[in-house]
């Protein structure tokens, strides 16, 4: 967080990064196990497209909000989302993904941050982690203004972890109340698609960063963002730097 963006006279802002993990970022030669690309289309280039925006987002965040937030999927093969054998999409499972809670050291590795953009300090809301955790993480953060990383078990970043509405809840009393939660990642129609209903089900005001996002097919986009505008906004990058500096600052 910049000293910056806690001097300007407008509405605070929380940056939240969605799974922008290994396993869904790298295509499959360079490791990715299930890269984030439309699933009926086999020349879809995926979410490499979106990677560099949204590499831009998260720098843009680090300068122009009062916390920053990345979520990620942190398995176990009990997951009930996750199916080695056979797994269905539009059933809602998945191979074996983002297993952050696995032994194997290449498996983890899938779970982690895309270098790029790693958090090099960030504090961790363990996947089981309650409201009391919740609220320790909250305070650390925003008194040293380190990132949090949220680990969860299901798409669903409020029903994976059971403390992530809690911290939510905390940032936003702390940052005045009634922040700007500007939303970035994959993919786009399952856990973005879960974030952005969540804060809005919660009352929260939500910018989807549109050219920040990529989707699995599973819904077409144009439906999407209409969902995501009709409780919210949707922009670009080049919009919110330009607001930005409008207010005064340099936007990242």
């Amino acid at each position: 967080m910049s000293a910056r963006a806690r001097g300007r006279e407008r509405r605070p802002r929380i940056g939240w990064v969605v799974d922008v993990q290994n396993d869904f970022m790298l295509p499959p030669e360079e490791g990715g196990r299930l890269y984030v690309h439309d699933l009926g289309d086999p020349e879809d280039p995926g979410a490499r497209v979106a990677r560099p925006v949204i590499e831009e987002a998260v720098a843009w965040m680090r300068a122009s909000c009062e916390a920053l937030v990345f979520t990620g999927d942190w398995h176990s093969l009990e997951d009930e989302e996750i199916d080695p054998e056979s797994p269905d999409p539009a059933a809602g499972t998945y191979p074996a993904h983002c297993m952050g809670l696995s032994s194997d050291p290449e498996e983890v590795e899938g779970a982690r941050i895309i270098a790029s953009i790693r958090p090099a300090d960030p504090i961790v809301l363990e996947r089981d982690a309650d409201a009391a955790r919740a609220a320790r993480v909250a305070r650390t953060a925003l008194e040293t203004g380190r990132p949090i990383f949220i680990h969860k078990n299901r798409f669903d970043v409020f029903a994976g972890n059971p403390g992530a509405a809690a911290l939510l809840d905390l940032l936003a009393d702390a940052s005045g109340g009634d922040p700007e939660i500007v939303v970035v990642g994959v993919s786009r129609d399952v856990c973005v698609s879960e974030a952005i209903a969540g804060m809005q089900a919660r009352g929260y005001r939500t910018t989807a960063v549109r050219d920040a996002t990529w989707g699995l097919g599973l819904e077409p986009e144009a439906e999407t963002l209409a969902r995501w505008a009709r409780g919210g906004r949707v922009a670009t990058l080049a919009q919110l730097r330009d607001e930005t500096a409008g207010a005064g600052g340099s936007g990242g």
